[in-house]
């Protein structure tokens, strides 16, 4: 591919990923008298929250549109239900994560045994098809498009830091909107979170032969499940999950022992 044609490539996709939802957030913080008359209220249920998260999936659909045509989205939603991949790829999409916010419960409260944990699974499990809603949104995005782009350009491990950092800078604005989920929560604890959880999601995309569900949406709802259930992110999950990242480079190599490789779209 073309340095060009690459280039316009992600300049549409952050253009209108960013564009979308900055532009939503800017709406509501300049007017909300106007927007909570027309809207209602901000929340994770608002119309307009559901625009700004969507605006990554938007955003794919054009870009796989105006770069290829139809062909690009039936492309685009073959790899959403990509499903032939090692069995061990599924387990770690919906096991990895609680994995480590069991060390995580050892960590907080050695002698406080599993009870605390298995009723964040249970409610976590019971919230997770609603939660869904928020990755399903941004997946065809973050894990359909821009990272194949940046995996065309670099190894596994730098396009998992390049693509968290652009994805949790997506989110700034919700810090500053009450009512949002991010409303409350330490900034940087999430940045750095959510870079280090991008190295986990890179590499089941890179072992599920690029599956958009396996790899992006149902790992990225089972941390929204979790967090839904047990309140804000703390330190010493980030400090598990930086932990957890610097192993898997560690034991994996940079490319992250990719199965075959993922051509850019």
């Amino acid at each position: 591919m073309s340095t060009d044609r690459w280039t316009g490539k992600v300049a549409l996709f952050l253009a209108l990923t960013f564009g979308i939802a900055w532009g939503v957030f800017a709406v509501v913080v300049l007017f909300p008298g106007w927007t909570e008359a027309h809207f209602g209220a901000m929340s994770a249920r608002n119309p307009l929250f559901y625009l700004a998260v969507w605006a990554p999936n938007i955003a794919a659909l054009i870009t796989a549109l105006v770069f290829y045509g139809w062909a690009g989205l039936v492309d685009l939603f073959l790899r959403l239900f990509q499903w032939r991949v090692p069995l061990w790829v599924w387990v770690a999409a919906f096991a990895f994560y609680p994995a480590l916010m069991l060390v995580v419960q050892f960590i907080t409260d050695p002698t406080g045994g599993m009870g605390a944990w298995w009723l964040a699974m249970a409610a976590g499990l019971i919230s997770l098809p609603a939660l869904a809603l928020g990755p399903l949104g941004e997946e065809l995005g973050w894990r359909g498009t821009l990272l194949p782009l940046v995996l065309g350009r670099t190894n596994a491990f730098v396009a998992a830091l390049v693509v968290g950092a652009v994805w949790m800078v997506w989110h700034l604005p919700a810090f500053f909107v009450s009512g949002l989920p991010q409303d409350g929560m330490v900034i940087s604890m999430f940045m750095i979170g959510g870079i280090a959880l991008s190295v986990f999601v890179t590499w089941l995309f890179v072992n599920a032969r690029g599956g958009i569900l396996i790899a992006g949406i149902i790992p990225h709802a089972v941390v929204n499940a979790y967090g839904d259930a047990t309140g804000a992110m703390t330190w010493v999950q980030v400090g598990v999950l930086v932990v957890a990242a610097v192993i898997l480079v560690g034991v994996l190599g940079p490319n992250l022992r990719p199965r075959r490789s993922v051509a850019a779209i």
